[in-house]
């Protein structure tokens, strides 16, 4: 669960003015032959997510009864390699759900094909950015994750807009988690000022407005209700024993934290910013890909389901399960008062940062470096400004090695 932010699945849509089953018409529509076969998919869903998945499976096997679905569990932490092992021996799955990380190691490779014949006009952008590579497509977005705050309704009467609002709370008596690590507190470094993007579109590391922010968490963990801790199953465990009021969450825990509270009593608000400046979490994308080893015939009826998986209805009926805690990847409007949760996980995406996928790796370089220097700062054993300096340094000197 350490690693949940890199991974799992994406957001909200369910109030949509037609949800009818125009994506699977297109589909039939399209057939000139009867649809028959068998696909092998991948996946790391467990318990609900899992049912949910095969409930899609099964409506798509009533409009196709001749398609043989196998459905594999393999473990998150197991999926990469034990894909990487067998389509190199010419095996492997033919449909693969995964995170979007893993695609430029897996093109350089030749692992995955490119996605030619495919309608992605109504994606989301960030979306597309997680799967477009030097100008190629590569997967299929399904979801869109990000972190907000969450809070217990029956100790918060009114969360905090502001960190300064927040430490006050904190002051005050209310226990807040923090997930403390480089890249689960990356979201604060626009509150203070920092610059996401540069002129020419490429992301960037912001070292002065880092070290601020890192100024204020030294200081802000000397109170005694604010709880660092780089464990996400420690903070999880303790906001669902209600030890805690706030707890900094992913949007991929609202379904196990609405469990264990109760549908009624889980907040979530955006993430604290302070005066004009919004706190900017990272985005993350859960994607489809397919075996490039597998025929034509494969990934063409590999490709069908994917489009079945992501038309409107299969959405809608996930997200009557899985409230708010994923954004499609398909562009939809959300009626903030029948959906508020989903409508928060909205506003919040919109400051938030989807790092390009043609950036990852050099993205990779600095997480490495700030995750190394991150606790060192903390426990002050190096300052805030020498800490940025070494990352800023360390990105400088290995992005222009050949």
């Amino acid at each position: 669960m350490r690693y949940r932010f890199f991974k799992l699945i994406i957001l909200i849509f369910l109030f949509l003015t037609s949800c009818s089953l125009k994506g699977s018409e297109k589909i039939i529509a399209s057939q000139e032959q009867p649809v028959q076969g068998q696909i092998l998919v991948w996946h790391s869903f467990e318990g609900k997510i899992k049912d949910m998945i095969q409930q899609s499976f099964n409506d798509y096997r009533q409009l196709y009864p001749n398609v043989r679905i196998v459905s594999e569990y393999i473990p998150a932490d197991q999926l990469e390699q034990q894909f990487r092992k067998q389509v190199n021996q010419g095996l492997g799955p033919d449909f693969l759900f995964t995170t979007s990380g893993v695609i430029p190691s897996l093109i350089h490779d030749n692992l995955i094909p490119v996605i030619d014949d495919f309608d992605f006009s109504s994606y989301l952008p960030t979306a597309m950015s997680h799967v477009r590579y030097q100008g190629k497509i590569y997967g299929i977005p399904t979801s869109v994750m990000t972190q907000v705050l969450c809070y217990n309704k029956k100790k918060v009467k009114s969360p905090p807009k502001t960190l300064t609002e927040l430490l006050q709370q904190a002051k005050a008596g209310y226990s807040v988690g923090i997930w403390s690590t480089f890249i689960t507190t990356f979201w604060g470094v626009q509150v203070f000022g920092g610059k996401s993007f540069n002129a020419e579109g490429d992301f960037i590391f912001d070292k002065n407005s880092w070290a601020k922010w890192m100024e204020w968490l030294k200081n802000a963990q000397s109170e005694p209700n604010m709880i660092f801790t780089d464990s996400i199953d420690v903070l999880q465990q303790a906001f669902t024993n209600q030890r805690l009021a706030y707890v900094f969450c992913d949007s991929s825990q609202f379904v196990d934290y609405e469990q264990a509270l109760g549908k009624d009593n889980l907040g979530i608000t955006i993430l604290p910013g302070e005066e004009n400046n919004p706190a900017a979490p990272l985005l993350y994308s859960r994607v489809i890909l397919f075996n490039r080893m597998s025929s034509p015939e494969q990934q063409q009826l590999s490709q069908q389901l994917a489009q079945f998986f992501t038309n409107r209805e299969q959405i809608r009926k996930r997200l009557m399960i899985l409230r708010g805690s994923f954004i499609p990847a398909y562009q939809v409007h959300i009626n903030s008062r029948l959906f508020p949760l989903e409508a928060i996980l909205v506003q919040q995406a919109k400051t938030a940062i989807a790092i390009p996928l043609d950036q990852v790796q050099s993205a990779r370089v600095w997480a490495k470096e700030g995750s190394s220097l991150y606790p060192q700062v903390l426990a002050g054993s190096i300052t805030p400004e020498n800490a940025a300096q070494k990352i800023s340094e360390t990105v400088n000197q290995k992005l222009s090695q050949p």
